[in-house]
């Protein structure tokens, strides 16, 4: 009897110990993937790409990340010089930030791209060091620093010790970066196509020859280099000065974003200043902005870098500009690709080398010698490896003259064959369609019509909060229940409501004048009640911003807000009811129901909304309002204009302040191209937008309409060139309203158009002017 009770006791026991085993063997697995997470430890493929260092060599290599040995400081991180290999090699140590929080992401970025690298111009990695919360990364030494610290960085710091490069020096410069990033965009030798997405000239590095090298890949996106499609969607991520608009508006970066940073890099090598510089006055802030004025204008040698202005040739400086101006066109597929530009380069470098004013050997000033060589230590921004060494030797940059002269017998008959590549490659086609846009859907759109509109923009949302305590400060604003308000629409039905858009969706409700109450249905006052989406485009910050300035400011041209609603999750916005809708609906979303505006209904119209705007921009509210369109302007029974949505709208300049520096949001097509450049907000930001509305006032099209020919998707590029002529004007004028005005009432309607467009923005009007403008305009 024992017996027999004993083997199933011991079958049990031996069950429960496997048991135990296996579980401990799963909680130490379990374990070990959370140390690994926690640590950050690289995917298996990673470490087999590239070099991995041990933190004691690291430390061992910047002797324990010495201060004394920081070479440059970003938004990764902190850079050091280092020595390893016993002494043998000089190396850039890029160490992260702990609390950085694109550190991780970006980290592995630049690994997995740079370790499938093999080019001349492109920075080599050679290796990491992902010990414990370190994350470090290890370069070459690039000893000659990068090409923004030549053109103007240690400059800015009146720092002399680098002298200025040359005309052709900074041709060559900017031919090896083209070819680093022509190779990045043609997949050649590696799986993707990578679009780098922080082209800038901090971001060009070069060695003791000053070839170019691209560095800093942690913003890069890759895709499949047969890929049909051409972009990649993404959230805005770059550096201002450098930004494409087409990418800013649609969050769609294609290898042309690059291209069109390039742009802004080549006219930063011809004029010798940054990109950005909030020094300069108004106009001159963004490079791009300005450059492509001054090109227009035929003022370029004015900007040209007076370091170099007397050994340019006039060829090679034009060849020069017009492949940087096509870099910047607004379209991305009217940009040259990597390949051309290169081509345009090398054209505007053979020309130079041609001209007689200019020898084709390559001299350092007189004055210059290796003593002068400052090894001080210089900032760096956004983790580019920075140096401090600037080393030249006479046999790199010193040719015999007796070799020159069957150099250039040579030369002629490449340069030849060169002139007739180019000529093939920049021909104009005129035929070349126009990219189109991302279809959005706005505040204020109707639920039966859900046409194309404007991108939102949206960069890197600002960190603005209103602390619910300013949401009191208005003792007018009613405080309405939720409870309230859903029986006010109907339950928020499908039959209540007016439109959806990224706040959310907008109903019609009743309630009584007096008590604010809920009324029956069609008994009271009228009012639109606009629900704020917790996932949608807008948020909350939005909605008190639109408290915080509907609640305090008065003007017949704003829309009046009667109250919110604040009750746990529930953000709701009550307004009056404006009857005839948005601009946008009466101009374009044509229907029985709405009559055709007539020419002295639109003159009407826009006096009142440029009203509205000289009232915001007045000392009395001292507003920006940052988001002028035809969808955001709503018209009451009387064709009364009336200014909504507030909810991006910014507190203008302190007194003495020319802008307020904030990201860059809005609509695209509307938003100043200054504005989209720098993120420098001024009250002539708005009159820009209004410029833009009054020209689809008198044109009766949209900003944006992939739908017309190609040439004419953007309304103000392809509207500019007859606004000023008076046999021209007429073709641009709405066909609806033809004979319902005079000739001079048209060509001063487009004159202040114009100046309101005008990419100069000094040259703008005020507020206070385009009313006075528009009331001179309603008498004609």
């Amino acid at each position: 009897m024992p017996s027999q009770t004993c083997v199933p006791m011991t079958e049990t026991s031996n069950g429960v110990v496997i048991l135990i085993t296996l579980l401990n063997i799963l909680v130490y697995k379990l374990q070990q993937l959370q140390e690994a997470h926690q640590k950050k430890i690289l995917p298996l493929s990673v470490p087999k790409l590239c070099r991995r260092f041990l933190l004691p060599d690291i430390k061992l290599a910047t002797n324990n990340f010495d201060e004394e040995l920081v070479i440059g400081k970003g938004g990764f991180g902190i850079v050091y010089k280092g020595i390893i290999d016993f002494g043998e090699r000089i190396v850039a140590i890029k160490r992260a930030k702990s609390t950085s929080k694109q550190r991780s992401r970006e980290f592995l970025s630049e690994i997995e791209m740079l370790s499938k690298f093999q080019h001349s111009h492109i920075v080599s990695l050679i290796g990491y060091c992902d010990d414990g919360e370190e994350m470090i990364l290890v370069y070459d030494y690039m000893p000659s620093g990068s090409l923004a610290d030549h053109l103007h960085k240690r400059v800015r710091k009146g720092d002399a010790s680098l002298p200025s490069l040359t005309w052709v020096q900074r041709l060559k410069i900017c031919i090896g970066a083209a070819h680093g990033l022509e190779y990045l965009h043609t997949g050649t030798g590696i799986e993707n196509r990578v679009i780098h997405r922080d082209v800038k000239t901090s971001n060009i590095l070069l060695d003791k020859n000053l070839a170019a090298k691209i560095s800093d890949f942690g913003l890069s996106k890759t895709g499949p280099a047969n890929q049909t499609c051409t972009y990649v969607s993404t959230r805005v991520r770059g550096t201002h000065g450098y930004l494409d608009p087409y990418y800013v508006a649609t969050d769609r970066v294609t290898s042309k974003s690059d291209v069109y940073a390039f742009g802004v890099v080549l006219f930063e090598a011809l004029c010798g200043r940054p990109a950005v510089d909030a020094s300069l006055d108004e106009e001159q802030i963004s490079l791009a902005g300005w450059a492509q004025h001054c090109s227009k204008e035929g003022l370029l040698e004015q900007i040209i870098d007076p370091n170099i202005k007397v050994n340019i040739s006039s060829d090679s400086l034009n060849t020069y500009v017009d492949i940087a101006i096509k870099c910047l066109h607004t379209q991305p597929k009217r940009r040259p690709t990597m390949a051309e530009v290169v081509v345009g380069l090398q054209s505007a470098l053979a020309l130079q080398e041609k001209s007689t004013s200019y020898s084709l050997v390559e001299i350092l000033p007189d004055d210059y010698t290796q003593e002068d060589i400052d090894p001080s230590i210089f900032e760096v921004n956004n983790t580019t490896i920075h140096n401090r060494e600037h080393v030249y030797t006479g046999e790199e940059i010193v040719k015999r003259r007796s070799k020159q002269f069957s150099a250039r017998k040579t030369f002629t008959r490449r340069f030849s064959a060169l002139i007739s590549v180019t000529a093939r490659v920049f021909s104009v086609n005129k035929d070349a369609k126009m990219s189109s846009y991302t279809d959005g859907v706005l505040p204020g759109s109707s639920k039966k019509s859900q046409a194309a509109r404007p991108k939102k923009i949206l960069v890197d949302s600002e960190n603005d909060s209103w602390e619910k305590e300013e949401i009191f400060q208005s003792s007018k604003l009613k405080s309405f229940g939720f409870n309230d308000l859903r029986v006010a629409t109907r339950k928020f039905g499908s039959d209540s409501m007016l439109g959806e858009g990224g706040f959310g969706s907008v109903y019609k409700g009743w309630i009584d004048e007096n008590t604010f109450a809920p009324s029956k249905w069609g008994t009271g006052m009228v009012i639109a009640v606009k629900s704020l989406n917790l996932d949608g485009l807008q948020g909350h910050n939005e909605w008190l911003a639109e408290i915080n300035y509907l609640g305090t400011l008065t003007h017949p041209n704003l829309v009046k807000l009667i109250g919110y609603c604040l009750e746990e999750e529930h953000r709701l916005l009550v307004y009056e009811f404006v009857p005839q809708g948005s601009l946008e609906n009466l101009l374009f979303r044509r229907s029985s129901y709405f009559e055709l505006l007539s020419w002295n209904l639109r003159i009407k119209i826009a006096l009142g909304a440029a009203k509205g705007l000289a009232y915001l921009h007045s000392s009395l509210a001292g507003v920006i309002y940052r988001d002028f369109k035809t969808s955001n302007i709503l018209i009451d029974s009387n064709y009364n204009a009336k200014l909504s949505d507030f909810g991006i709208a910014k507190d203008g300049p302190d007194l003495g302040n020319t802008h307020v520096s904030t990201g860059v949001m809005g609509t695209y097509g509307y938003a100043a191209p200054e504005y989209v450049n720098t993120g420098h907000l001024t009250y002539k930001s708005d009159i820009y937008g209004f410029g833009v509305v009054l020209l689809e006032i008198l044109t009766g099209r949209q900003v944006i309409d992939k739908n017309r020919p190609p040439g004419e998707h953007n309304l103000v590029e392809w509207a500019k060139p007859y606004l000023s002529s008076k046999n021209k004007v007429l073709h641009v004028m709405d066909a609806d309203i033809k004979g319902q005005y005079t000739v001079k009432a048209a060509l001063t309607a487009c004159s202040l158009t114009l100046q309101c467009l005008s990419g100069v923005t000094k040259s703008r009007p005020d507020a206070n002017q385009v009313v006075k403008e528009l009331e001179q305009l309603q008498d004609l």
